[in-house]
């Protein structure tokens, strides 16, 4: 790596750090709720705005329930270094929390950590690649998605189509507490459970009913029963909805998972085993359906992966920055590519804690940090690129 095109990169960067943290204020106050596709295709036109001329090929796949996808390629051929972001986030329109502050070093608000903060380092990192004359050696693909949140449905095969053409996957999700960058990640499935019953009003029943909701309580404890089945299983019954009111009984009703596992092997044996509850119900004349709604395969740490990290411990060394490593239980889209054997590394966002909460906020020296970590690191894959 040149060392005046380092050196040019981090003045850039170290330039930006007011511009850079403003940006990411200015994602996290445009609501961008998974389902809010207006503010989601706001988010990404903010971003696309900023990496102007910097990605010459930009593919558009249109939704009509979630924000848009875009594909970003600085080359339309050859094997890239991926970078995967999300633009939405988990907090609807109406909820309280929609505007940041800043606490001493700490910037809260919503998205801050999951993702917008990474999507500004992403932004900045390219657009200091962009000023330094470097993007010409580097064949990149940035994909913008907008369903994260809700397990990626509609973007997976995106992913799924786009793996062949990835040598290497960069994922900009938050850091963890202490700068750690992510090698291996739970797997997860969301799924429905619905019921029907027969609608009675409570007074016309002498002693068998058909209550929904009595059979899902059955479901709720039998499913919940799989935490702990194998290591670092967990199940959780998190929404349940169903009835009319105290005085009928439920005829249909519903509930909504999260599965979550280590060893890819044992999503089979859970989703056996919540399908053998399913077919057996408690009230004959009830009746169960299981809907997986979205599914994420468990990425583990691979060798591919091993190799990739040292190569980022020597950027990291060069900066005098430190890099440490975690497995995440939560999972991202980063897991499509990682869980098919694909060197991915996760965590390039900055320090951020508490996301999904009113107290998600990100430790604001860390964006320039990141930043110039994802920058430099990128510039030293162009030989990887051009394979």
């Amino acid at each position: 790596m040149p060392q005046n095109s380092r050196a040019k990169i981090i003045e850039l960067i170290e330039g930006w750090e007011k511009e850079q943290s403003d940006f990411v204020i200015t994602l996290s106050e445009q609501n961008s709720y998974t389902f809010n596709t207006t503010g989601n295709d706001c988010v990404s036109s903010l971003i696309l705005e900023e990496l102007e001329g910097i990605f010459p090929i930009h593919n558009i796949i249109e939704q009509d329930k979630v924000g848009d996808h875009h594909i970003l390629r600085t080359a339309e051929e050859g094997k890239a270094v991926y970078l995967l972001g999300h633009t939405d986030t988990v907090f609807p329109p109406e909820h309280p929390f929609q505007t940041c502050k800043r606490d001493g070093q700490w910037l809260n608000g919503p998205g801050t950590a999951d993702m917008k903060g990474g999507l500004a380092v992403m932004v900045y990192a390219l657009k200091a690649l962009k000023h330094a004359d470097c993007l010409d050696s580097l064949n990149l693909t940035m994909i913008l998605g907008g369903d994260e949140e809700t397990g990626s449905p509609t973007s997976r095969k995106i992913y799924e189509e786009e793996r062949n053409r990835t040598i290497a996957c960069l994922v900009a999700e938050c850091a963890g507490g202490n700068g750690e960058i992510v090698v291996s990640r739970n797997g997860k499935a969301g799924g429905k459970l619905e019921c029907h019953g027969l609608d009675q009003h409570v007074s016309t029943v002498t002693n068998e009913k058909a209550s929904a909701i009595l059979e899902l309580a059955h479901k709720v404890i039998a499913f919940e029963s799989l935490n702990g089945t194998f290591p670092n299983v967990r199940v959780n019954v998190g929404q349940i909805e169903g009835g009319l009111g105290p005085s009928t009984i439920p005829g249909n009703a519903h509930f909504l998972f999260d599965l979550r596992w280590q060893d890819e092997e044992h999503y089979a044996l859970l989703l056996d085993r919540m399908k053998q509850f399913v077919s057996h119900n408690e009230q004959p004349d009830c009746s169960t359906h299981l809907e997986i709604l979205n599914y994420r395969p468990a990425m583990p740490s691979i060798k591919k992966t091993e190799l990739l990290l040292n190569r980022l411990k020597k950027v990291a060394d060069g900066i005098e920055q430190e890099i440490s490593t975690k497995h995440r239980r939560g999972t991202s889209d980063g897991n499509f590519f990682g869980s098919m054997g694909i060197p991915t590394l996760d965590g390039f966002g900055p320090i951020g804690v508490d996301d999904h909460t009113l107290n998600e906020r990100i430790w604001i020296p860390s964006l320039k940090a990141r930043t110039a970590l994802l920058a430099l690191f990128l510039l030293d894959l162009h030989d990887m690129t051009l394979s």
